[in-house]
């Protein structure tokens, strides 16, 4: 199991999902569609907060990495 590789799919995801919700908000602007902007924003939040949860297992992951790498060396 590579966590690093997990967490590339997590911020992909992440990504993915932020970039859907702030389509959504910009049609808001078009007459006749209805966005419900706090559901977009909790949307935006969540996606936010699992890049920074992705990132954070990436840096974590290349840390113990590189421990592994001076205990064996």
């Amino acid at each position: 199991m590579n966590p690093i590789a997990i967490a590339q799919y997590g911020l992909i995801a992440a990504t993915n999902r932020f970039s859907e919700s702030a389509q959504r908000v910009s049609k808001m602007s078009i007459d006749g569609v209805d966005v419900d902007v706090v559901r977009e924003i909790v949307d935006m939040k969540l996606a936010q907060a699992g890049v920074s949860a992705n990132a954070a297992v990436i840096r974590t992951a290349d840390q113990m990495q590189g421990v592994v790498l001076d205990i064996l060396a």
